[in-house]
């Protein structure tokens, strides 16, 4: 398999990553902070710490300069927040789905912007450490967890959207259905071109890191098929379709012309977001155009 020259420039990467997704993890805090009960005065208050907080990371990573050493310190101090606020998703989440929390944040949503916040961190020790993925796993890898952002996205408007608006409803709850079924067809691809992912999953949780008793990590490595390049092409335009109808969602929510709980911000935010899954899926796709 021929990687791709600086797949992972460091500096550039970083700062891709950094800038956008502060802002969405901000904004986390924001959603969290909106759904929760108000007699909740000590979880509000830390959402609103962790808003500032990343806010605040955002503007920095806007001004650091392409510069080796303050980009790794940039990382080293989002990942610290990311650590945080990753513990707050974790502790809000565990309430709610033992019953000991109300509001208006659906678990799933908790979840969700969870996952997304382990991705950031994740993929920023990985820049760190310059920890390079096999081709194939990285595809699989990204195009799984964008599939399952959208599907979340959809049914998310489907359930935000007042019950009047029964053609967007019902376009909404297609879409989910539409994404799920490419999960499972990402997953199937998974496990037959990434078999050491699915044998990881079968490990303890604590034993992650750890030396691999004997026996385990002897299958082999990840490999490319032209069936890879044709599902990323697939994932693409999904996204491409739901992209639009975001955007023709949020003109519809900041002019009034839908009846939903959908604010503006959060119609943005599921909008760039799917930007970034656009612009993560060119770059595989790139790369297996490389690797033809």
């Amino acid at each position: 398999m021929r990687p791709i020259k600086d797949r992972n420039d460091f500096v550039t990467e970083s700062l891709r990553q950094d800038r956008f997704w502060t802002q969405i993890m901000s904004e986390h805090a924001l959603f969290i902070r909106e759904g929760l009960p108000c007699m909740e005065t000590a979880l509000i208050e830390e959402a609103r710490q962790l808003e500032e907080i990343f806010a605040g990371l955002k503007a920095r990573a806007d001004q650091t300069p392409s510069d080796r050493a303050a980009v790794c310190a940039l990382n080293q101090d989002i990942i610290k927040a990311l650590d945080r606020i990753i513990e707050f998703k974790t502790f809000v989440l565990k309430r709610m789905i033992t019953c000991r929390l109300g509001g208006f944040n659906y678990p799933l949503l908790l979840d969700h912007i969870r996952r997304e916040a382990i991705r950031f961190r994740a993929n920023l020790l990985k820049l760190n450490n310059n920890i390079q993925t096999p081709l194939a796993e990285l595809a699989l890898e990204e195009e799984i967890f964008w599939l399952r952002i959208m599907g979340d996205h959809a049914r998310f408007i489907a359930h935000l959207l007042d019950p009047s608006e029964r053609p967007l409803v019902r376009r909404a709850t297609q879409f989910g259905m539409n994404f799920e079924t490419l999960r499972l067809q990402g997953e199937d691809l998974q496990s037959m071109l990434v078999p050491r992912d699915y044998e990881n999953h079968l490990l303890p949780a604590d034993m992650m890191g750890q030396p691999l008793p004997p026996g385990f990590g002897n299958l082999k490595e990840p490999f490319v098929i032209p069936r890879l390049q044709r599902f990323n092409g697939e994932v693409i335009a999904a996204t491409m379709e739901i992209r639009d109808f975001k955007a023709v969602a949020l003109e519809l929510v900041e002019t009034c012309k839908v009846l939903s709980l959908i604010s503006p911000l959060l119609a943005s935010h599921v909008l760039r977001e799917a930007e970034m899954a656009l612009a993560d899926l060119g770059r595989i796709e790139q790369e297996l155009n490389m690797n033809k």
